[in-house]
C-alpha cells in the first residue's frame, strides 16, 4: 500500500510539472502574430534577438534612455534585461504601432493597472530602443492613464 501511495505522489508531481511547463509555453505570445504591413519584417529578427541576448540588448539601447515628460533617464547601470513578452494566460496584451518608422510597443494588463511603452527606431546599424516607460496604478502619478 505504501508503494502505491508513493507511485501516486510521483504521478501527481510529474503531472503538475508537465502541466506548468506546458502552460508557460502556451502563454507566451509570438511577435510574428503582430507582423503586418505596418510593422517592418526585419523588426521581427531584431525583436527576438533583443530579448534573448543580453549583450545584443545593451548594444541596441541608446543610453541614457528617456522616460516620461520629466526627462528622467535610464542609465546603463540601472538596466535590467528585458525578457520576451508573456501574456500570462491573457492577463496582458501587447500592441505595436508604426509611426513614420518609429515602432511603438505598448504592453498593458487587461485590468488597467499596469502599462509599459517602448519605442524603437532604425538607423544604419539596425534598430535601437530609444524610449522606455512603465507605470502602474499605484504610482500616484498625475499622468496615469489605463492601457
Amino acid at each position: 500500500m505504501e508503494k502505491l501511495n508513493s507511485l501516486s505522489l510521483i504521478f501527481v508531481i510529474a503531472t503538475l510539472l508537465f502541466t506548468s511547463c506546458k502552460n508557460k509555453t502556451e502563454n507566451t505570445t509570438d511577435i510574428s502574430d503582430y507582423i503586418s504591413n505596418d510593422l517592418p519584417s526585419d523588426f521581427l529578427d531584431f525583436y527576438q534577438k533583443f530579448h534573448s541576448d543580453s549583450l545584443y540588448q545593451i548594444a541596441h539601447i541608446l543610453f541614457p534612455l528617456k522616460e516620461k515628460q520629466d526627462q528622467s533617464l535610464w542609465q546603463l547601470s540601472d538596466w535590467k534585461m528585458h525578457k520576451p513578452f508573456d501574456d500570462l494566460g491573457g492577463q496582458y496584451q501587447r500592441k505595436f504601432t508604426n509611426l513614420n518608422g518609429i515602432i511603438i510597443e505598448n504592453i498593458f494588463d487587461v485590468k488597467g493597472m499596469f502599462q509599459m511603452e517602448r519605442r524603437y527606431i532604425k538607423d544604419t546599424e539596425g534598430y535601437n530602443l530609444i524610449y522606455y516607460n512603465f507605470s502602474n496604478a499605484f504610482d500616484n502619478s498625475e499622468d496615469w492613464e489605463p492601457g
